[in-house]
């Protein structure tokens, strides 16, 4: 879908959660405000992918800085539509349907998203059988946005480790899922950024915790209670 389709889509498109009730719901409970925000929101964008594209086409035959100056644009454009997204994620009442879920399959795939680079799981032959009660959409999205933002900012020679312990936490028995890497690629806290909160949320919805480790190597850390 190109830009300007999806700023069509998300203005045509208010959020739609019809039916979670009150018990259910986390967050504000006026969906209507938010469905007003997603609407007005695709409005604007589609003006600003509107008046990019035509400046694309305006520049085009004159040269690589006007080229590139449209490029950014475009660019800035995209990343304010994804963390305007990620903001009404955040806030967007969610509805939780639970199951169990097991450890292994928590970071089972997740070697796919590493190309040109090993992912070795530790201790997943102890604890891979043992189950979370979550929701396995929710809990899915947060574990691969912990993974991804440890992978793209903890350097490593060739291989990235995911390390699954037994932990306690307040009164809970569960396990921790530990994303290990090198040195750092950027100074400043790991679980900084909107998509870190929304991950972040979805963990507690779940009586998990996200943290860091900052101790060589540093590493994001997820702890999970066990369903038993």
């Amino acid at each position: 879908m190109k830009p300007v389709e999806r700023a069509h889509a998300l203005a045509r498109a208010p959020i739609d959660r019809e039916g979670a009730s009150d018990t259910t719901a986390l967050g504000p409970p006026d969906e209507r405000v938010l469905g007003e925000i997603a609407h007005e929101m695709g409005n604007h964008l589609h003006k600003l992918y509107y008046w990019t594209d035509y400046l694309r086409s305006e520049v085009a035959g004159r040269g690589e800085p006007e080229i590139a100056a449209v490029d950014m644009l475009s660019g800035a454009v995209e990343r304010l539509e994804t963390f305007m997204r990620m903001i009404l994620e955040y806030f967007a009442p969610a509805r939780l349907c639970f199951t169990k879920v097991k450890v292994a399959d928590l970071v089972g795939g997740l070697a796919a998203k590493l190309p040109g680079r090993r992912l070795r799981c530790e201790g997943i032959d102890a604890f891979g059988e043992t189950t979370v009660f979550a929701d396995a959409g929710l809990l899915a999205h947060a574990i691969r946005t912990v993974f991804e933002r440890a992978a793209s900012t903890l350097v490593a020679e060739d291989e990235m480790v995911v390390r699954v312990t037994g932990a306690n936490r307040r009164e809970y028995h569960g396990v921790e899922v530990e994303f290990c890497g090198g040195v750092s690629a950027a100074g400043g806290s790991l679980q900084s950024g909107i998509e870190m909160a929304v991950a972040e949320k979805f963990l507690l919805m779940h009586g998990g915790e996200l943290s860091e480790r900052e101790s060589a190597p540093r590493s994001l850390v997820v702890f999970l209670p066990l369903y038993t």
